[in-house]
């Protein structure tokens, strides 16, 4: 009996992760709307224009600042470079996003089921069938660059569907190889931003150097909590019933 209630609550916990692991991350879902984010981004000239430099795997890199920066704005795809890395420079760009504002949130456009966001590449793209009033000037592909390990714990903690505010200074960087170059790690690469939001294509990606970022409203923050527990709960169980397994195993063995 207890065994078949076990198995009962491992089914369970496993069907309620894998669903809302999916429905988490649903920014057609939400429904509480921050106001900053129906404002455009905020770009300024800046009088220090002093470089920011700093070495890291591998790597030095000169940035160049160009305009401080202000951004809130709905996350719609996120890319993780952190994971499954084959580039050091993924350590200090490790979070490209997908983000949204203005009317295309105002008015409800990102909930149009046809509408659709992909990354691939360090690129941002949305496509929907048909004609759907998106206004490509209220949508950007943001490369975040972190230097501070307080800032990549906060970035750790972001999901599609958030709302968030990211402050920082738009850069163009460069970086040389500190060590042996290689086929993924070339002796030098240069990337610049974007300093404007009516441009696409190539080149049109806004190159954030992180000084601060927050979340305005968390995206399904209930279904968040569901997926935490239910797979926490899962992991435990599991835990449990090897443990068990081991120690059964082991009470066999020294009876005999």
């Amino acid at each position: 009996m207890l065994k078949k209630i076990n198995l009962a609550f491992i089914i369970i916990l496993l069907i309620t992760a894998t669903v809302t692991y999916f429905l988490r991350n649903n920014y057609k879902n939400i429904s509480a709307i921050s106001p900053e984010t129906l404002k455009p981004p905020i770009q300024k000239a800046i009088r220090d224009l002093t470089t920011i430099t700093f070495t890291k795997d591998q790597y030095e890199y000169v940035l160049t600042p160009l305009f401080s920066y202000e951004i809130n704005a709905l996350i719609t795809h996120e890319m993780d470079y952190r994971l499954f890395s084959i580039y050091k420079r993924d350590s200090v760009f490790p979070l490209d996003l997908c983000l949204i504002w203005g009317e295309n949130i105002s008015g409800g456009i990102f909930k149009d089921r046809s509408l659709a966001f992909s990354q691939d590449m360090r690129y941002c793209s949305y496509s929907y069938p048909g004609r759907l009033n998106f206004n490509n000037n209220e949508f950007s592909n943001n490369h975040l660059i972190v230097n501070d390990p307080e800032i990549e714990k906060k970035i750790s903690s972001l999901s599609t569907g958030d709302q968030i505010k990211i402050k920082g200074k738009l850069v163009n960087v460069s970086a040389t190889n500190l060590g042996q170059p290689g086929e993924f790690d070339p002796e030098y690469f240069q990337i610049n931003s974007s300093t404007q939001r009516e441009d696409s294509g190539v080149g049109a990606c806004e190159v954030i150097y992180v000084e601060s970022i927050d979340i305005l409203e968390k995206g399904n923050p209930i279904l968040q909590q569901i997926f935490q527990v239910s797979f926490l709960s899962l992991i435990s169980l599991l835990a449990l019933n090897i443990l068990m397994f081991v120690i059964g195993i082991f009470i066999e063995g020294y009876r005999h």
